[in-house]
């Protein structure tokens, strides 16, 4: 029986701090409906989806044959695989029913507007899976453990396995507030209040809003008997829900600050940065994710008015680092790494080296703790100063750094920004003796990982090994495949799947985005081979001459006039073939929702992007990203889209980054900042993702 609608959240997540949140009303399932029934209703729903595309073939048909067959795969080949492992599942277990409901729950969201969301349903159907066959508990648990946020979409199918405690568990570690939203899918089970105290216990900011209300939540939380979420309940009790001190539960909790200090503390921004940033030096802190949101927020304020004052002199541009010491101005670095320009980051580096008390940096890292050390040595070698940093070391330094750098990639929780950290530094390395020591200790964490039968390791220091230049199957065997794409091309048939190239360029209603608005605009006037065209809320620029391009820009001076644009798309079931994201990148995230599977080339102009990629890829795994390493510059963007768009017009519609890189070398030779641009076949981290997606 069908009962009303129900509404479904299904958040796509990114490897750093976004999510795509997708509201859908599908059909919700009676309790009552029985095995056979369910199963009559996945067959139908199975049908449904093979026939979105008006064909029964057991494939929808994408934009490109390329995805159409792995639309076979991500859909029809994973639903029967499936559907024979829940049905071998009712011969050993009575509780695979909740199973079935589940997976006819996600047949019933497909629909023609999401099925372009490909990437994200190759893994979530993947997952689904993995866990319904039920072979290998092990293998299982290991899966779900580097793939927290599929494991949290997917509680219902291994919620009464013995391992739900441990993989919920080790997901309120990695993504806490992620773990909340997800309630309802555990708030049955026995540990259900140890759950809420580990999410308290590493980020009390997200569980404090529950204290004064009747949620489900705060009702079982109060029955808790854990000394650290009592201290947070004092908090509560004085000063209620909206107070800062939250974060201050390690020292409060180990008596090293009483409630009012706390209080007092938080009220001075800078002293209680310098105490959250001494903190961070300390292993197994309390409320470890609310301190580095905290640190985040602040980091990136006092970077940003640095960024600000680019044009003054470095006395004046600086003055503001005069008040920190070597420690607190590494922290700002590694928690600003999204916004800090190029010339800032060489300031501060600079002042950093003179205000160290340690000889070494390798020892001023120690000293840190280690905190975000491989996104510093990243940063280093992304702005050229790597070789500066590694010189401060004794030989010896300079090998445990290595070895600390690769070690535990594959126990991050499935965030593979570390590993395409490593990636990067191995990139830079200038020396081939340290770049002789790295490969060498990935090659031994490979073995490790052999050794342990480690999937997920084994992929992921696999395709190290490749980038080094090293051959993984000699370790592996020939059961793994190590295909690196080299990102050189981009063909027409891809950027122009019927005769047209579709583009969307995001602007945002910010002083910044207004500028860069009219000055692209006016890249364009006066071109023959361009038509602009202005609309209420958006500007449409088109070919006039050679291949069928359409540009939609949104007006950034009318709010969510991005959404008038996407309407234009969703309505004609057409989504860009290239999208620009023009703004800084506390907006990327915006854009990155907008992207689909159809995009093939991502240009991320802005400051951040060279880091935000992992991101862009979960949405659109075929992307090829033009990234810079800082903010993104109109003298550059207005140049590189133009000329590209051009090679598109006049050729046979693809790009060839290095025909197109070359001449821009030379057109933009006098511009300081092109060199923050990273052409796809440059960037090892982003191969490293692609090919690690399709492994």
């Amino acid at each position: 029986m069908i009962a009303f609608g129900k509404l479904f959240v299904i958040c796509i997540s990114n490897m750093r701090n976004s999510a795509l949140i997708i509201f859908l009303i599908i059909p919700f399932i009676a309790l009552s409906q029985s095995l056979e029934e369910l199963k009559v209703t996945a067959a139908k729903e199975i049908l449904r989806v093979d026939l979105l595309d008006g064909l029964e073939d057991e494939s929808i048909q994408m934009q490109t044959h390329s995805q159409t067959l792995r639309s076979q795969t991500a859909f029809f080949k994973q639903f029967r695989k499936i559907k024979n492992n829940l049905i071998r599942a009712e011969k050993f277990d009575q509780n695979v029913l909740p199973q079935w409901r589940e997976w006819v729950f996600a047949l019933q969201h497909l629909s023609e507007n999401n099925t372009r969301y490909l990437a994200f349903y190759e893994q979530y159907f993947h997952m689904v899976a993995i866990v319904t066959e039920s072979r290998d508990e092990q293998k299982e648990k290991e899966y779900l453990k580097n793939h927290v946020m599929f494991a949290l979409d997917g509680i219902r199918y291994y919620i009464d396995k013995p391992y739900d405690k441990e993989v919920l568990l080790h997901a309120a570690t990695i993504k806490p507030y992620e773990v909340l939203t997800k309630y309802l899918a555990y708030n049955r089970e026995p540990y259900f209040l140890e759950l809420l105290e580990m999410v308290a216990m590493n980020d009390p900011n997200a569980i404090k809003q529950y204290f004064a209300s009747n949620h489900l939540i705060s009702s079982t939380l109060s029955m808790s008997k854990n000394p650290v979420v009592l201290d947070l309940y004092k908090i509560f009790r004085r000063y209620g829900s909206g107070s800062y001190s939250y974060a201050n539960i390690h020292s409060i909790h180990n008596k090293r600050l009483t409630l009012d200090e706390s209080d007092k503390l938080t009220k001075n921004k800078t002293e209680w940065f310098r105490a959250l940033s001494q903190l961070k030096s300390q292993k197994n802190i309390l409320g470890n994710y609310s301190v580095d949101k905290e640190l985040e927020k602040y980091s990136l304020k006092a970077i940003i008015q640095i960024n600000l004052l680019h044009e003054r002199p470095d006395a004046i541009r600086f003055a503001s680092c005069n008040k920190y010491n070597a420690h607190e101005m590494y922290t700002l670095m590694v928690y600003a790494q999204d916004e800090i320009f190029t010339s800032t980051y060489l300031g501060m580096f600079k002042r950093l080296l003179a205000k160290r008390k340690e000889k070494s940096m390798y020892k001023l890292m120690e000293n840190m703790g280690f905190n975000y050390f491989r996104t510093f040595v990243q940063m280093a070698a992304g702005y050229n100063t790597l070789q500066e940093l590694l010189s401060t070391m004794t030989v010896e330094e300079q090998d445990l750094l290595m070895e600390r750098v690769v070690e535990g990639l594959d126990k991050t929780g499935g965030n593979l920004q570390p590993a395409v950290e490593v990636a990067d530094i191995y990139g830079s390395l200038q020396s081939d003796t340290l770049k002789q020591i790295l490969s060498s200790k990935v090659k031994r964490e490979l073995k490790r990982c052999v050794s342990e039968d480690n999937d997920y390791g084994i992929r992921l220091y696999g395709l190290l090994y490749k980038l080094a230049g090293y051959d993984p199957i000699e370790i592996t065997t020939e059961s793994y495949s190590f295909d690196v794409p080299d990102l050189l091309k981009v063909s027409g048939k891809e950027l122009f799947p019927d005769g047209t190239n579709i583009q969307q360029h995001i602007f945002y209603n910010d002083e910044d985005g207004e500028a860069a608005f009219s000055l692209f605009l006016a890249h364009f006037g006066g071109d023959k081979n361009w038509k602009i065209s202005k609309f209420e809320k958006y500007t449409l620029i088109e070919s006039t001459q050679g291949k069928s391009i359409k540009m939609y820009l949104n007006s950034p001076k009318f709010e969510n006039s991005a959404n008038v644009v996407s309407a234009i798309f969703e309505k004609n079931t057409r989504y860009p073939d290239v999208v620009v994201h023009r703004g800084h990148s506390y907006y990327l995230y915006a854009t990155v929702k907008r992207l689909t599977n159809n995009a093939k080339v991502a240009i991320l102009g802005s400051c951040g992007g060279y880091h935000n990629m992992a991101s862009v890829l979960e949405n659109a795994s075929d992307a090829q990203i033009v990234s810079s390493k800082q903010i993104g510059t109109w003298t550059v963007n207005n140049v590189l889209i133009k000329d590209m768009a051009d090679q598109m017009r006049v050729g046979d519609g693809g790009i060839d980054w290095q025909e197109l890189w070359a001449e821009l070398d030379v057109k933009l030779a006098r511009n300081d900042k092109w060199s923050d641009y990273v052409p796809p076949y440059k960037n090892l981290g982003m191969k490293f993702i692609k090919a690690f997606e399709t492994l």
